[in-house]
């Protein structure tokens, strides 16, 4: 099969919408967006050997895992997904079935969000897979939260456990998007971020944004099974993994109220700056460990 049945392919896949008015097929989409709505626009990626192995994981797997990275960030934000622009660099070892796997991999995904694929692109080369997938989101009636928002007086909630994601859940996640405009629609979060780069690593962006100081309770944090299991095996302990791991997806929240359903009470939000932790009557500093990719000069 060559590159233009394989494109054949994905726009025989295509649908119209209220929304969508031309998808994939022309040089550009065209969507149509209601009077008032906001789109919400932004970006990820996955690259084999950094978010995955496809020693260990299907290329369905790894469609879903950059689909859903995308649609945490509209759970972030409270927004509704609607459509995706997907660019794929496909190494010349795989084949047209890999390339459908990965896409059908995606496209299962963002069904489960009534949210369409409307184009992109696709190359083919020597290196390693990439994929990049650009999402919009619609404010569909709800205020988009940012992270500014957290006020002193605030209560912090996580949507999940923590810590172990490396031994699977980083590709299997769930993005908490119902959950968040649920909340967000009842004016019951001032400020929200989801984990990605870990507890440590997004509060920090959090308290950042919104001038204040986030305080953790150490005895309340989620922490996964997965995080026990992991440290069992490298003797770091289960909260650490829980604070620092990242790629958990799981959405840190700061609102007015002390209990939210769906989510966990972790801490408070006060005036000041900075991240703290108290275990055992006592406050310090929460290190800042989350991941981050190193940027060469050369």
């Amino acid at each position: 099969m060559s590159e233009f049945d394989f494109i054949d392919w994905l726009r025989a896949r295509q649908c119209t919408s209220a929304f969508v008015q031309l998808p994939a097929g022309d040089d550009l989409a065209i969507l149509a967006p209601e009077a008032g709505d906001l789109l919400v626009v932004g970006v990820d990626q996955v690259l084999e050997g950094v978010h995955f192995d496809l020693k260990q994981h299907t290329l369905a797997d790894v469609g879903r895992k950059v689909v859903n990275r995308n649609l945490s960030d509209c759970a972030a934000m409270a927004c509704r997904p609607a459509a995706l622009v997907v660019s794929v660099a496909l190494p010349k070892s795989l084949s047209i079935d890999d390339a459908r796997a990965l896409y059908l991999g995606m496209e299962r995904t963002a069904g489960e969000f009534d949210c369409a694929i409307v184009g992109g692109d696709t190359g083919s080369w020597t290196g390693p897979l990439a994929a990049s997938v650009t999402v919009i989101g619609r404010s569909d009636g709800v205020t988009p939260v940012r992270r500014s928002g957290a006020r002193p007086g605030d209560y912090l909630h996580v949507t999940g456990p923590l810590g172990g994601s490396i031994l699977g859940s980083h590709m299997t996640f769930t993005p908490r998007v119902t959950l968040a405009r649920h909340l967000a629609s009842r004016s019951l979060i001032h400020a929200m971020i989801d984990l990605s780069d870990g507890l440590s690593g997004d509060a920090a962006h959090l308290a950042r944004e919104s001038s204040v100081a986030l305080v953790f309770n150490a005895a309340l944090i989620p922490i996964h099974d997965d995080a026990h299991v992991l440290s069992a095996r490298d003797a770091v302990a289960a909260l650490d993994h829980a604070l620092h791991d990242g790629e958990d997806y799981e959405l840190l929240i700061a609102g007015p109220e002390p209990h939210l359903n769906g989510c966990t009470p972790v801490g408070r939000v006060e005036a000041g700056t900075g991240v703290w932790i108290e275990q055992n009557g006592i406050r310090t500093p929460l290190p800042r460990h989350a991941w981050t990719h190193d940027l060469s000069d050369e």
